[in-house]
Order: C-alpha cells, then sequence, then structure tokens
C-alpha cells in the first residue's frame, strides 16, 4: 500500500512538472505515461525506466519532445549508466515471451501497429548478430545470440517520422528496405522505397537511424537541396552572406586566397521560379550565365571539401560593381 501511494505521488508530481513544460513550451508529458507503465524513473534527466530487475528502457525524444526511438537492454550492456553493475557471467537476454511482452507496453506508450513483417535469419552488425522486424509504424532491431535468433539481447524501436533530405542510395538488407541520408542509414516501407528519387530532396517517412549506422552507406549520384542547388561533400557548415550583392551580370571569379580555383559549382535560381541556372568555373576560376534578366536571384557556390556560401544577387544593368568574387573556405 505505501509502494502503491508512493508511485501516485511521483506521479503527480511528474504531472504537474510536464504541465509546466507545457506552459513552457516543453513536450515531457511523455514521462507521464511512461511512469505509468514502468514505475518510476531511474534517471528521470535521461529518461531511463526500469523494465524488469536487469534490463530497463531509454527513451529517446526528438527536439520538439517527440519519442522517435526506444532502446531496451540489461542494465550491464550500458556502463556509463551503470558503471558499478556486475557482468554477468553469460549474456543476458529476453525470451521471445518476454519481447512481446516489453513491445506490447512500449506500444501503449506510443503505438507501433500491427507487425508486417516478422524477423528472419540474423545477419553480423557492429553490435552483434541482428534481425528486424518491421511494424505498421516501427521498425525493432534486435541484437540476439549468436546461437539463438529469438533470444534477444537488445533491441531498440525507431519510429516512423517525417525527414526531408536528398537520398544518397537505397539498398535492402535482411528484406527491410533502407535509405541512406548524409551518411546514415534508416529504414523506410517498401512503397516508400519504390517511390525515393536519388539525389533529389523529397519528405520521407524513414525510421532510424538504424543499427546499420554508416557501413557501406555512401553517395551514387550528385545531391541537391530543396531549391535545387548542389550540395558538397561532405556537407560542411554553410556561410550565409546577409547583405546582397548587386551586379550587371551572374559573372565572375572564386578563390581559394589569392589564388583561383577550378570545377566550383556557382549556381543560381530566380526569386519566383524553380529553374537552377548552373555554371562550374574553369581554371582561371572563371565562372558566367548568359543572357540573364535583371532581378533578385539565390545564389549557392560549392565545391566538394569546402564551405557551401549562399545569399542573395541583384542583377542592375546600372549597378557600379560589373562582377561578383567569393573566396572558399576549406571546409571542417
Amino acid at each position: 500500500m505505501i509502494r502503491k501511494l508512493r508511485v501516485c505521488i511521483f506521479i503527480a508530481a511528474l504531472t504537474t512538472t510536464c504541465m509546466q513544460a507545457i506552459a513552457s513550451g516543453g513536450s515531457d508529458v511523455i514521462l507521464v505515461k511512461a511512469a505509468r507503465l514502468f514505475g518510476e524513473p531511474v534517471n528521470i534527466d535521461h529518461r531511463v525506466f526500469r523494465l524488469s530487475d536487469a534490463c530497463v528502457v531509454w527513451l529517446i525524444l526528438d527536439k520538439e519532445g517527440e519519442l522517435f526511438e526506444v532502446d531496451v537492454g540489461p542494465k550491464s550492456y550500458y556502463t556509463t549508466e551503470f558503471p558499478h553493475e556486475n557482468k554477468p557471467s553469460k549474456a543476458e537476454s529476453l525470451s521471445d515471451e518476454e519481447y512481446n511482452q516489453a513491445i506490447g507496453k512500449i506500444s501503449e506508450l506510443k503505438d507501433i501497429g500491427k507487425l508486417q513483417q516478422r524477423h528472419g535469419r540474423a545477419g553480423p552488425s557492429n553490435f552483434g548478430p541482428l534481425n528486424t522486424d518491421r511494424f505498421e509504424h516501427a521498425f525493432v532491431d534486435r541484437i540476439v545470440s549468436t546461437d539463438n535468433a529469438e533470444a534477444v539481447r537488445k533491441f531498440d524501436v525507431y519510429f516512423i517520422q517525417n525527414m526531408a533530405g536528398s537520398p544518397e542510395q537505397v539498398a535492402t538488407t535482411q528484406v527491410q528496405p533502407m535509405v541512406c541520408l548524409v551518411g546514415i542509414w534508416y529504414y523506410l516501407n517498401p512503397d516508400a522505397a519504390r517511390r525515393v528519387r536519388l539525389g533529389k530532396w523529397q519528405n520521407l517517412r524513414v525510421a532510424g537511424p538504424n543499427m546499420h549506422g554508416t557501413e557501406g552507406c555512401f553517395r551514387t549520384t550528385v545531391l541537391h537541396d530543396a531549391d535545387g542547388f548542389t550540395i558538397e561533400e561532405p556537407q560542411n557548415e554553410q556561410i550565409v552572406i546577409s547583405d546582397p550583392f548587386t551586379v550587371r551580370a551572374l559573372a565572375g571569379r572564386v578563390f581559394l586566397g589569392d589564388s583561383p580555383v577550378e570545377a566550383v559549382n556557382v549556381e543560381f535560381q530566380r526569386f519566383g521560379s524553380k529553374r537552377v541556372l548552373r555554371s562550374k568555373t574553369d581554371a582561371s576560376g572563371a565562372f558566367r550565365i548568359s543572357q540573364v534578366r535583371e532581378g533578385k536571384y539565390k545564389f549557392k557556390v560549392t565545391k566538394d571539401g569546402f564551405n557551401a556560401i549562399s545569399g542573395t544577387i541583384i542583377v542592375d544593368q546600372r549597378a557600379t560593381t560589373k562582377d561578383l568574387s567569393f573566396e572558399l573556405r576549406v571546409g571542417t
């Protein structure tokens, strides 16, 4: 009775905290639900809850406070969070029944929907043998025992979420379609995989990043951003020039210090148009777009290994400045 009362008091206090968070723009209400399902948190700051005496549940939220990942595993696995936990003599694991019970609780926290495709044989990963369950609204990566694909050592639930980006490649691993975005693998449903356009900026419904990480995830084509401009490799911090240039022509040169730079992408887009005007610098660092109408343009300057430069340009035949000049900076 005392135990039950203590949990109720905790939930009431947490509810009060969450209501205050909502008032200040926070989204910690998910913790109230988790407390009702799992009991008091092991670590409220890290959103860690107890699944059993040996296992814990980690809730991972995005910056809007939306739950997008849940990690489940033995305390002995998380050495930084539980440094004094004794290492077991043999690998701990969940039975198929315990796994399904845990999935059921997580689905009460946030609906994962019905099972769409059950895991198959385990394949290699950096974390150990891995197989995956696909649900309506989530994917579940399962690290299993080497001698038993049904003995789950730990698992991660990735809820399907909206993400905008320029896909680098699509692959299928253990019958699960994946898309490579900014060098990292995400799962997506088979129908969505068939609609992916490599190199083109688009809105996707993905789950992850998954346990396949970065292995084999690389560009297979030129990538373009939301405006259709080229994305450099690797993507670096972009230098945005706030004050517009006013010039007589879309022409000029690109330098690195005092040296001209060849093969730089210098691209323009007239305001109100979707068409991108593309040019590349020659050996002298020069570029030119011919027969350009007066008006306001967006621009972007890119070359692999350098910071991108972007801003606006006003083309005006009466301008005192004739040409443009850009200086590249090495990316970090």
